[in-house]
């Protein structure tokens, strides 16, 4: 999931910019969510450190005149102690563009308040799709992901997060339960069996992802997961899983 962060001060427009991004990360069905929209970069800080995402992107304010810290400052901190970090600058200080690249903060865009507001909440939804498909991108080239399709649109989450992938009530959809989410989609069980070997078939119904098994329920013949879900096996099927995942607890 890509976590996102707002550090603005002025309350009306964190309000505002909070609104905007929600609205169209729900519209579009990205694996994003606001992790915290705050007025002060130290609580920003502080939370990073508290709780550090493995993928984030940042609107961030340039000028805190309450604060001993600026913008720039923290964007500094944030690519210090984050791995991957987008950043867009939202800001009345045009001027200091420059010195952001002069500091290697390398930010993705540097959006100017004085476009006024219709213009900036379309700034900061264009910089939502950019920065979900760079975070893709980073995925597809650095983790075994899993993928799917809905209306057209390709969506994907690393293969880690995945509990197991279930045919759903509704013809031709399954359903995929993993850490972050859960989604219907349309698709087949034995397409996806085929496109993805690590899940194994554990019932007709169910793919399961052996390496997020966190306990077996033997009286009843399922896998349990850190979700508190459960998947049947097939009675022929239940020796050889039973074996497999008490390997993987062991180790």
């Amino acid at each position: 999931m890509l976590a996102v962060y707002l550090c603005e001060d002025n309350p009306e427009q964190l309000k505002q910019y909070t609104r905007v991004v929600q609205r169209y990360i729900m519209i579009n069905d990205y694996d994003m969510q606001v992790r915290l929209a705050t007025p002060s970069p130290k609580a920003l800080l502080a939370d990073l450190t508290r709780n550090p995402p493995e993928y984030a992107l940042f609107f961030l304010d340039i000028e805190f005149p309450a604060e001993h810290l600026t913008g720039l400052e923290t964007a500094i901190r944030i690519r210090q102690q984050l791995g991957f970090a987008e950043i867009v600058f939202v800001t009345t200080h045009s001027e200091m563009a420059l010195l952001t690249f002069e500091r290697k903060v390398e930010p993705m865009d540097f959006v100017v308040k004085d476009l006024g507001p219709e213009q900036i909440y379309q700034k900061l939804r264009e910089n939502i799709d950019y920065g979900y498909e760079r975070y893709t991108n980073y995925l597809g080239n650095t983790e075994n992901l899993f993928s799917y399709m809905i209306g057209g649109r390709k969506f994907s989450l690393p293969m880690g997060d995945v509990y197991f992938v279930e045919t759903a009530e509704t013809p031709h959809k399954v359903i995929v339960h993993a850490a972050s989410q859960l989604v219907e989609f349309p698709g087949f069980l034995k397409d996806i069996a085929d496109q993805y070997t690590e899940l194994y078939r554990t019932d007709k119904s169910f793919l399961a992802n052996l390496d997020n098994v966190v306990g077996i329920d033997a009286d009843e013949r399922r896998l349990i997961f850190p979700s508190g879900d459960k998947t049947d096996v097939a009675t022929r099927r239940f020796h050889e899983v039973k074996t497999l995942v008490q390997k993987h607890l062991k180790a």
